[in-house]
């Protein structure tokens, strides 16, 4: 077998991706091949996670949040700031932008990519969204859109799944929720898992299961996907016992009638560290749970946070290194 000496680049690395001037709103708006050219440029610049290097200088990021966010904004943000380059945060704009006065969201877009050269929106509806995304003269990343999808919540994910068993195909991965109608960032994660060959389980009630649409997309990868509905908590729990990962993707409890009824489906899914600890015992398997985070009580055993099976904390230092290689893969050097 020949090797080569050639030592790439991150000018090399960006080059080689080839979404330049692109936009992503959908993690399928990326090849295999651009998500695993993403991860080895994101490693190649994690030592730069908590410094800087001065790569976009000059550069301005633009973020627009219509929804609460603490990760993604700030992460981003982040990923900016370390590239050398600065940001212009809208963190309410229905609020103090002109949102409030009836601008339509096409001509906000319009404007601020005037002002900017980049742009990460986050917004309830995905419809509009994705629609005002085309009246954008520089790339746009989707920071969640509705019930839709939230692709860089995602590619982080599976980023931190890449860099702790060096491979995604054959790894067993559940992702559970109460409500997988809802759980945007599930159904990224679920497209870019099955395309990357892992094996999935999607556990839901039946009422609140993964829609039709994402099931056939997913099914036209041909990929290993299955769901099962309606376990209860020790079925749960005898299910994620053979899992590499479990990710939750959170869920937002109803309020008023339906809360109490939304949050004992919640409980059918509450993840056992005693579960955990008994298959490591047993088989020396660590099945690994991560959450996108914020979380609510009830969803885990919070022994878990500082056992060998969490991986929420450690997803969040990975955020910047692939919100930073992403960013450079948008704008280009």
């Amino acid at each position: 077998m020949e090797y080569s000496n050639k030592i790439k680049t991150i000018e090399s690395l960006v080059s080689e991706i080839g979404f330049i001037g692109e936009s992503l709103l959908s993690i399928n708006d990326l090849s295999n091949d651009q998500i695993f050219g993403l991860f080895e440029l994101a490693r190649s610049i994690e030592p730069w996670n908590r410094s800087k290097i001065d790569l976009l200088p000059g550069k301005v990021m633009s973020t627009l949040f219509f929804q609460p966010s603490t990760r993604t904004r700030m992460s981003f943000e982040t990923a900016m700031h370390r590239l050398g380059g600065s940001v212009i945060s809208e963190a309410n704009p229905m609020v103090t932008s002109s949102a409030a006065k009836e601008e339509s969201l096409a001509d906000m877009m319009k404007v601020v990519s005037k002002y900017t050269n980049i742009i990460v929106i986050r917004h309830p509806n995905d419809v509009e969204a994705r629609e005002g995304a085309t009246y954008s003269d520089v790339p746009v990343i989707n920071g969640g859109f509705g019930d839709w999808e939230h692709p860089t919540q995602a590619l982080l994910d599976l980023y931190t799944l890449w860099r702790t068993h060096n491979r995604i195909e054959g790894l067993n991965v559940t992702i559970a929720s109460a409500d997988l109608i809802a759980a945007r960032t599930g159904h990224s994660m679920a497209y870019g898992l099955a395309r990357l060959g892992a094996n999935v389980t999607l556990a839901s009630p039946k009422t609140k299961s993964t829609p039709e649409s994402v099931m056939d997309k997913l099914d036209t990868e041909n990929s290993n996907v299955k769901e099962v509905y309606d376990l209860n908590q020790d079925q749960f729990n005898e299910l994620i016992s053979d899992m590499d990962l479990v990710y939750l993707p959170g869920c937002s409890a109803p309020k008023g009638p339906e809360s109490e009824a939304f949050k004992k489906l919640m409980d059918d899914y509450f993840v056992r560290f005693d579960t955990l600890d008994q298959a490591y015992k047993d088989t020396g398997r660590i099945v690994r749970i991560t959450h996108t985070l914020p979380r609510r009580s009830g969803e885990m055993d919070q022994k878990i946070d500082t056992s060998i099976h969490q991986q929420y904390f450690e997803a969040i230092a990975y955020s910047v290194s692939i919100r930073m290689a992403l960013v450079l893969s948008l704008m280009g050097l």
